[in-house]
């Protein structure tokens, strides 16, 4: 029991890899989000404000 205890379980080289992760999953996201609005825009074609219901 001679060791010190830190009050984060994680090494900085595991922070570091987490953060990595981390910042590759939004970027993930953000590329579907882009790629979901863009497939809409083609799908609904230019002319949407000009259609009559």
């Amino acid at each position: 029991m001679n060791e010190i205890m830190t009050n984060t379980p994680f090494g900085p080289e595991d922070m570091a890899r987490r953060r990595k992760r981390a910042i590759a999953v939004a970027l993930i996201l953000a590329a579907l989000v882009v790629l979901f609005f863009v497939t809409t825009l083609v799908h609904l074609g230019g002319n949407v404000a000009q259609r009559s219901y």
